[in-house]
């Protein structure tokens, strides 16, 4: 099997390249030839290159990964993104993997597409830390992206600050090394939105570092796929309730088993989600 792969530079995607390769697909990045199989595309942000994929080689069967598509980006079109022309991309495409239900509802109420839709649970890095690098310093931890227009952005911070909690969050600014010592050393991880594909896949790190994870438990909450039982929930839509719970976990936070939290996220591995995209093109190119 032969594909092109859009994507941007992107640690989620980018490693899906020798895991293909190693299982017999061959991979053009950011190329196109009339003989690939599929065009697979990874999101909104090469839109340019798979528009011009799809007009020279209209023959070519697409597939998008739709890693995220929110209420909010479609309501304001002024970001860089062209959301309009990436929906009726993806109204072209043969099929759509996308990571939880959440993205799966946004299709079929934006585009009546939910009929293209599979389910395919991304993977998340599992970094490796010695026992004694996993500590409690007492703090929230809150890892996820300054410049969501989510209606429930700022909850926690604010939360925090009127409950005398501290409170980090790092915007996506510190280097690796960095980012992973402020997980290891929190109390646990927070969600606060109320819409996102999976919650952010820092909470799955910390998570198997032993961090407990607050969420809401929103419609909209992808998180809820890949946490289920073992997340701790608060009313999407009340912010005492956030107040409460995060009180409750601040003044006893669970004892999470290292053994245990490691183990509960197998079936995150990047090898079993290549496996299932394997499985569904050839699906779909045996008919």
């Amino acid at each position: 099997m032969k594909i092109c792969l859009i994507t941007p530079q992107s640690q989620n995607v980018e490693p899906w390249i020798p895991v293909l390769q190693q299982k017999g697909v061959e991979v053009l990045l950011n190329e196109i030839s009339e003989d690939c199989d599929f065009i697979v595309c990874t999101g909104q942000a090469r839109l340019n290159l798979w528009k011009a994929a799809h007009e020279k080689f209209p023959h070519i069967p697409m597939i998008n990964y739709t890693w995220d598509f929110y209420e909010w980006t479609w309501k304001d079109q002024r970001g860089i993104y062209d959301w309009k022309g990436y929906g009726e991309y993806l109204q072209k495409c043969v099929e759509l993997w996308c990571p939880s239900e959440e993205v799966v509802k946004r299709m079929e109420e934006y585009f009546g597409i939910s009929d293209k839709c599979k389910i395919i649970l991304t993977w998340f890095r599992k970094f490796e830390a010695s026992d004694n690098q996993i500590i409690d310093k007492r703090y929230v931890y809150n890892p996820l992206r300054q410049y969501y227009l989510d209606p429930n952005y700022g909850w926690t911070k604010k939360a925090c600050a009127e409950l005398g909690i501290p409170y980090v969050e790092t915007v996506h600014t510190f280097d690796e090394r960095d980012f992973q010592k402020v997980l290891l050393e929190c109390s646990f991880t927070i969600c606060e939105y109320y819409e996102a594909s999976t919650g952010g896949l820092t909470l799955l790190e910390g998570y198997y570092h032993g961090k407990p994870c607050i969420v809401s438990d929103s419609p909209y909450m992808g998180a809820k796929d890949y946490l289920g039982d073992k997340g701790i929930y608060f009313k999407y839509d009340d912010y005492e309730n956030l107040k409460k719970v995060l009180k409750e976990t601040w003044d006893n936070p669970p004892k999470l088993d290292l053994k245990e939290t490691r183990k509960a996220f197998d079936h995150l591995d990047i090898d079993i989600m290549i496996d299932k995209m394997i499985d569904r093109m050839n699906v779909l190119k045996n008919g």
